[in-house]
């Protein structure tokens, strides 16, 4: 919200409201002098009439309003400033729910998801592989060429990187590493995942770790 803009008005109200506070006690004060007037001898010169009490009331009636609408305005402001400040908490880079739709019109772009961990395949010094599952969708193979994070299955991560497809002429390539200094049985790993897609990760964020909500 623009601050002048609030002070402006808070201005304007609180003017609003000292004017009107000043009417009221207008009126209240002519309204002792009519009571203190001689009943018998009518309204003296100066004095004050009912017409004039009624338009003094009008007055203050119109000043409420005027307040109202001006407290309205203030608050339309701020409502429309926090909508416009508003941001999804997962952030507008998060891929997780298109990237699981459709994950092999991905090959070859940066994605950033967010899923949990099925199944841990192998950690060692120089990398990982594990795999994370979305609602939809089989699991997706996630393979790290950095010192692996601590995580165990069924952590929630966020894995950010490079969106390939399992080849096994061109897995070093693709992922920074071999798979014979990854994996104990690199033909088994082949058989299974290779022709699959897979994210070659360059971050690696445990978000929640397993039975930490239970």
């Amino acid at each position: 919200m623009n601050t002048n803009a609030a002070r402006l008005t808070s201005t304007r109200t609180r003017r609003a409201g000292r004017t009107a506070g000043a009417v009221i006690a207008a009126v209240v004060g002519m309204g002792g002098l009519a009571a203190c007037s001689d009943d018998s001898a009518g309204p003296e010169a100066g004095g004050v009439s009912v017409e004039d009490l009624q338009g003094v009331e009008d007055q203050v009636a119109g000043l409420d309003e005027r307040i109202g609408a001006l407290e309205e305005g203030l608050g339309a402001d701020v409502g429309a400033d926090v909508g416009a400040d508003a941001v999804d908490p997962l952030g507008a880079d998060d891929d997780t729910e298109a990237f699981f739709g459709d994950n092999e019109s991905y090959v070859g772009q940066e994605v950033t998801v967010s899923a949990e961990v099925s199944e841990m395949v192998t950690t060692t010094d120089i990398g990982s592989s594990f795999r994370i599952a979305g609602e939809s969708g089989d699991p997706i193979a996630v393979i790290s060429a950095s010192p692996p994070a601590e995580m165990d299955a069924n952590d929630v991560v966020q894995v950010s990187g490079t969106v390939v497809q399992v080849q096994r002429d061109t897995f070093e390539e693709d992922f920074g590493l071999a798979s014979d200094d990854l994996f104990e049985d690199a033909d088994a790993f082949f058989e299974e995942e290779e022709g699959s897609i897979a994210i070659s990760a360059d971050r690696i964020e445990v978000l929640q770790e397993q039975g930490q909500n239970d």
